[in-house]
C-alpha cells in the first residue's frame, strides 16, 4: 500500500493503553459544572460521553471502583476527585445546581483545538427557562470573592467568562445560556462553535448513522460513550510523537461512530456497545461484516511475556482479502497495492496473496514482547495459524527455493537449527522479503520488516531475529504461554469467546512497546506513577460481527495484589501445583542436573535444564518421602527410589519401573523412606514404617531384609527412619510419641533410652558433633520447644529456650556461620527465632502467615549457610543470611520449598528451582 495509508498496530495500542486515562482526565478535568443538550455540541466532537445520573455516576467513581480508588493515590487524579467533590457538594446544598443535573443526560464533547490541544465542552437541559439567571447569580457568588467574570455578547447570546484567582482546583472557565441550554467550556471558541450551530439548525443529528447509533445506546447504564473515528484519532494524537501521529490519524478509516456503554464495577470499567460502518466499504470495519467470529488461539503459542497483541479471526480469508482489495479501492490505494503484489510474483513466479490463503487457516496476529533486557529491543511476532504443518512447510520451502534459485544461493544458506537441548531442536528459515506479510494483508502488520519463520504446531512464525523465535519456541516448550498467565486468563474470560478483532494489552509489560510513540510529557507521567499504573495490568478492546452488527467490548482490568516478579531463567508448567519441594537429579549420561518433581495430582515429571518436560507419569499416590538416586544395577546408570503411602517405587531415567517395583508395602506407611549404603558398595538397605507399628527393611530388589530383628514401636513412627556413622558404628535412630530408639543394623538396640518424652510432631532427629571433641548426639525437641541432647552413651542433656513454642513449631541445629558451634532455629506459626549456642538470640523475623512446611539450610560455602523458609499461603520464600538479613532480592514468588544447586552451565551462579501457585515451576538465577 501507499505511504500515506497507515492501518497499522500503533494506534490500536496506544488507542487501548490510554483510551481509559484520558475518558477519566477529560471526563473530569477542569470543570465547574455539567452540560446538555446534544444538539449543543459540535459536529466536530472527537467523543462524546452521556452521563445519565450525575450523582450515581460519582458515587459509582468514587466509592465503588478500585481503579479510582487507586489513581486518586496520583496528584492528577487526585485534584479530579476533588472537583468531582466538589460538584457533589454542589448538588447536595445547592437547590438551582441539583434541579439542573437531575434533569439528565449530561454531556460532554472533546474537540481538537489548533494542532496539539483539546477543548472540552460541558451541555446540559435547564428544567426551567427562568433558572438561568439563578445558576448565573450562584457562580457569581461562588467566584466573587476569588476572582472576576467578565460578560460579551457573540451573535446575540452572552458568554460568562470566569476568571480565578487560583486555577489549581478548577480553572478558568466560560459559559453561556441558549434558550434553555447550559453550556461550560474551558474555551470561548468552542462556545462560539456551538452557539454558531444552534442558529444555523445544523446538529449530530443529522450525521449519518448517529441517530441510529443514539437510539441503540443502554439507557441504565453509568455512562455513554460516542466515539467519532472521523475525528477521534486526530485529537488523540496529539499524545504521540510527531513521527507516530500520520499512523494515529490513519485510524480515522476504520469506522464511522461507534457507541460504548460504560459499567463501572469494583475492579473493572467494562464499556460495550456498537461500531457503525458507513454503508460503503469506505472504511476497514466494514470487511469484517461478512466474517463469522472464531476463538482465539494465538495466545497458545505466545510466550506468557507478551505485553500487546491484535488478532484479525475471520471465517472466509478469501472474502477479507475480496472486501480488503474494495476498501483500498474505495480509497484510490488498489493500484499501489497491486503493482507490489505484481512485483513479488513476478520475480519468484509465486501467486500471492492466494499462496497464502491455501495454507492460512482463518487467524493472523500480530504481538509485541518486552525485550529480556531493559536495553534490549520489543520482541515482535506475527502468527498465522495454518491448516497443516507439513503443507506450510512444503509450500514456504518451495517459496525458498524459488528465492534460492533468483538469488543463485543454495537453498541450505537460507535454513539453520536451533538446538532447544540434546533431544529437541528446531528450523529457523530466512524469508528475504522485506514487509512480506505487510505486502499482503496491509500495513497493519509493517512494524516486522525482516522476516525470519518457524513452523511450530499448526502455526507459522514471522520474526525480525533468530533470537526471538528462539525465545518464543522455549517459551512454548515449556508451556509458558499466554494462555496460562493468570491475568490474561481472567482478562479473557471477561469477553465474549469469539472475536473478528481482538487487541490485548498489558499496561505494565507494555512500557517497552508503546513509549518510544508518546510524547515526553506523557511518558514522564507514566513512569512517575507506575506503581499506580501498573495495577490496571490488562486492557483491550474486542469487535465481533453478529446479524451484520459490529459489537464492541473494551475492557480495563484492576489485578489486586499485583507484583513484579524476578526475573526466572526458565518457567515450566505443571498441570497444578507442585506438592514437594523440587529435587535436583544427576542426568547420567550428561553429568548435568535434571528436576523431579510432583504435582497435586499426583503426576510425577523430568525436567531438563532448559526446562522442557521430558516425561510425566500419573502416580496413585503422593510420595511421601525424600528422592534418592540409586545405581541399582551398579552401572553407573541411575534411577530413583521414594515411597508412597502403600508402595514403594523405583524409576529409571526414561521414566520405566525397574523390575519387581513398585513393592506392595505390608501396612500403609506412617512416613517416608529411608535409604542407606552402609559401606558405599551400593547395597542398598530400605527403611520404611508403618501404621501396623512395625519398621520394614527392604533390599534394594524389594525383598524383605534377612536378619532384621526389630519387633514393634510402641506407637506410631511419624518422622523417617535416620542413619548415623559415628567412628566405626552404625546407629538407627528413630522415635514414636513418647520413646527414642537407637538400633544397629540388625534391630538390636544399641543404645537404651530410659527417658521419655512427648517429641514434637515436625521435627526428627538431627546429628551433633561438636568440634570441641565432647561427646556426639542427637538432638530433637518435645512439644514446648525443650531441646534434648540424646548421648550414644545414653546420657541425655535437656535446654530450655528463651519464649515458648506451640507442638507446631520446626526445629533445626546447624552452624550457620561456620564457627564450630551450631545455633538453635526455630519457626513457629508466623514467627522465626534464630539463637546463639548459649541460648541468646542471635535475630528474629515475624511473616505475616504462618510458616507450614519446615525451614531448611543452604551451604553456600565453608562458613555460610543460609536459611530458607516458605509462606505459601502468601506464595512467597524467603533467604536469609546467617546474619538475619535477607538475601538479595528476596522474598520471591514461589510456595514449596525450593532446592538451590546448579544445571552444570555456570559455577558462579546457583539455580534455584521452587513451584508457585500458578501452577509453574520456576528456575531463579541467585548469585
Amino acid at each position: 500500500m501507499l505511504k500515506k495509508h497507515k492501518w497499522t498496530i500503533i494506534p490500536f495500542i496506544i488507542i487501548a493503553t490510554l483510551l481509559f486515562t484520558s475518558l477519566y482526565y477529560l471526563t473530569v478535568r477542569k470543570h465547574s459544572a455539567p452540560a446538555e443538550p446534544l444538539k449543543a455540541i459540535p459536529v466536530n466532537a472527537s467523543f462524546i460521553i452521556k452521563v445519565n445520573d450525575f450523582h450515581s455516576f460519582h458515587s459509582s467513581i468514587s466509592t465503588n471502583n478500585a481503579l479510582w480508588s487507586e489513581f486518586v493515590s496520583i496528584a492528577e487524579f487526585r485534584r479530579m476527585d476533588l472537583q468531582l467533590r466538589f460538584l457533589d457538594s454542589l448538588y447536595l446544598s445547592a437547590p438551582e445546581i441539583k434541579q439542573v443535573l437531575d434533569n439528565p443526560p449530561f454531556f460532554i464533547s472533546a474537540h481538537l483545538m489548533g494542532k496539539n490541544r483539546i477543548g472540552l465542552m460541558h451541555v446540559l437541559h435547564l428544567p426551567q427557562r427562568q433558572q438561568a439567571r439563578k445558576i448565573a447569580d450562584r457562580i457569581s457568588n461562588l467566584v466573587v470573592r476569588s476572582g472576576t467574570i467578565k460578560t460579551r455578547n457573540y451573535e446575540g447570546t452572552d458568554i460568562h467568562e470566569v476568571a480565578l484567582l487560583n486555577e489549581k482546583q478548577v480553572g478558568n472557565f466560560s459559559f453561556a445560556f441558549y434558550q434553555d441550554i447550559l453550556m461550560v467550556s474551558f474555551s470561548t471558541i468552542l462556545l462560539e462553535d456551538a452557539i454558531r450551530q444552534l442558529i444555523s439548525g445544523e446538529s449530530l443529528a443529522t450525521v449519518p448513522g448517529f441517530q441510529r447509533l443514539y437510539e441503540m445506546a443502554g439507557k441504565n447504564v453509568d455512562a455513554n460513550v460516542f466515539v467519532n473515528f472521523e475525528e477521534f484519532p486526530r485529537s488523540f494524537s496529539v499524545l504521540v510523537r510527531p513521527e507516530s501521529k500520520s499512523e494515529v490519524r490513519s485510524m480515522k478509516n476504520f469506522a464511522g461512530w461507534a457507541e460504548l456503554d460504560v459499567n463501572l464495577l469494583s475492579n473493572m470499567m467494562l464499556m460495550n456497545g456498537f461500531v457503525i460502518p458507513p454503508d460503503s466499504l469506505s472504511s476497514m470495519a466494514h470487511v469484517f461484516l461478512s466474517q463469522s467470529p472464531q476463538r482465539v488461539t494465538a495466545d497458545e503459542m505466545l510466550p506468557a511475556s507478551t505485553a500487546a497483541l491484535l488478532t484479525i479471526s475471520l471465517s472466509d480469508s478469501k472474502k477479507y482479502i475480496e472486501d480488503y482489495r474494495a476498501f483500498l479501492r474505495d480509497q484510490n490505494l488498489l493500484s499501489g497495492y497491486n503493482n507490489t503484489l505484481r512485483s513479488l510474483n513476478n520475480a519468484y513466479s509465486a501467486n500471492f496473496p492466494d499462496d497464502l490463503l491455501e495454507i492460512m487457516d482463518n487467524e493472523l496476529t500480530l504481538a509485541f514482547e518486552p525485550g529480556v533486557r531493559e536495553d534490549a529491543p520489543v520482541q515482535k511476532y506475527i502468527l498465522m495459524r495454518v491448516k497443516s504443518k507439513a503443507q506450510a512447510e512444503e509450500k514456504m520451502t518451495a517459496l525458498l527455493s524459488k528465492i534460492a534459485a533468483v538469488e543463485s544461493n543454495p537453498l541450505a544458506s537460507y535454513i539453520s537449527d536451533y538446538k532447544l537441548d540434546a533431544e529437541l531442536s528446531f528450523k529457523i528459515y530466512n524469508l528475504p522479503v522485506n514487509k512480506f506479510i505487510s505486502k499482503i494483508f496491509g500495513n497493519l502488520f509493517s512494524p516486522i520488516d525482516k522476516h525470519y519463520f518457524m513452523v511450530i504446531e499448526n502455526y507459522l512464525v514471522f520474526s525480525e531475529t533468530p533470537e526471538s523465535l528462539k525465545s518464543l519456541a522455549h517459551s512454548y516448550v515449556l508451556n509458558k504461554t499466554l494462555k496460562n498467565d493468570p491475568a490474561y486468563k481472567d482478562f479473557k474470560n471477561s469477553l465474549s469467546p469469539r472475536s473478528n478483532l481482538f487487541l490485548y494489552c498489558n499496561l505494565f509489560k507494555g512500557n517497552d512497546v508503546f513509549s518510544s510513540h508518546l510524547t515526553p510529557d506523557i511518558n514522564r507521567f507514566w513512569k512517575k506513577n507506575l506503581d499506580a499504573f501498573q495495577k490496571v495490568q490488562t486492557a483491550g478492546i474486542q469487535l465481533y460481527n453478529s446479524n451484520r452488527m459490529l459489537y464492541t467490548n473494551l475492557l480495563l482490568k484492576y489485578i489486586e495484589g499485583f507484583n513484579t516478579s524476578a526475573q526466572t531463567v526458565w518457567e515450566s508448567k505443571l498441570d497444578t501445583l507442585a506438592a514437594f519441594k523440587p529435587v535436583f537429579v544427576m542426568n547420567h549420561r550428561t553429568g548435568q542436573n535434571e528436576v523431579f518433581v510432583q504435582d497435586l495430582k499426583n503426576n510425577i515429571y523430568l525436567i531438563n535444564q532448559v526446562g522442557r518436560i521430558l516425561w510425566k507419569i500419573t502416580l496413585p499416590e503422593a510420595i511421601n518421602s525424600d528422592v534418592y538416586q540409586v545405581d541399582y544395577f551398579r552401572n553407573r546408570k541411575l534411577q530413583l527410589l521414594f515411597s508412597t503411602k502403600n508402595r514403594i517405587y523405583m524409576v529409571d531415567r526414561n521414566g520405566n519401573f525397574v523390575e519387581k517395583y513398585p513393592v506392595q508395602l505390608r501396612s500403609p506407611a506412617s512416613c517416608g523412606l529411608s535409604v542407606f549404603d552402609y559401606d558405599n558398595d551400593k547395597n542398598y538397605r530400605l527403611f520404611i514404617a508403618c501404621h501396623d507399628k512395625h519398621i520394614y527393611a527392604y533390599t534394594k530388589e524389594g525383598n524383605i531384609l534377612a536378619g532384621w530383628q526389630f519387633g514393634e514401636t510402641e506407637s506410631e513412627v511419624t518422622q523417617p527412619v535416620n542413619h548415623f556413622r559415628v567412628g566405626d558404628k552404625d546407629f538407627l535412630v528413630f522415635g514414636d510419641r513418647l520413646k527414642t530408639y537407637i538400633l544397629d543394623r540388625k534391630g538390636d538396640t544399641r543404645v537404651n533410652i530410659g527417658t521419655y518424652f512427648p517429641r514434637s510432631a515436625r521435627n526428627n532427629y538431627l546429628l551433633n558433633i561438636p568440634r570441641d571433641g565432647t561427646s556426639p548426639s542427637v538432638v530433637t525437641t518435645d512439644t514446648s520447644g525443650k531441646v534434648y541432647f540424646i548421648g550414644f552413651n545414653g546420657n541425655i542433656k535437656t535446654v530450655d529456650m528463651p519464649g515458648t513454642f506451640s507442638n507446631n513449631h520446626f526445629f533445626d541445629f546447624k552452624d550457620l556461620n561456620g564457627d564450630g558451634r551450631s545455633e538453635f532455629i526455630f519457626v513457629d506459626n508466623e514467627k522465626l527465632a534464630v539463637f546463639n549456642n548459649d541460648q541468646s538470640a542471635l535475630f528474629t523475623y515475624k511473616f505475616k502467615d504462618p510458616v507450614t512446611v519446615k525451614p531448611l539450610t543452604y551451604q553456600f560455602s565453608a562458613s555460610d549457610r543460609k536459611l530458607g523458609v516458605v509462606v505459601a499461603r502468601n506464595n512467597l520464600i524467603y533467604l536469609f543470611n546467617n546474619n538475619g538479613e535477607l538475601y538479595s532480592g528476596f522474598p520471591l514468588q514461589g510456595n514449596t520449598p525450593f532446592s538451590i544447586g546448579n544445571f552444570g552451565d555456570s559455577l558462579a551462579r546457583f539455580n534455584l528451582v521452587v513451584g508457585s501457585s500458578d501452577h509453574f515451576l520456576y528456575n531463579y538465577r541467585v548469585k
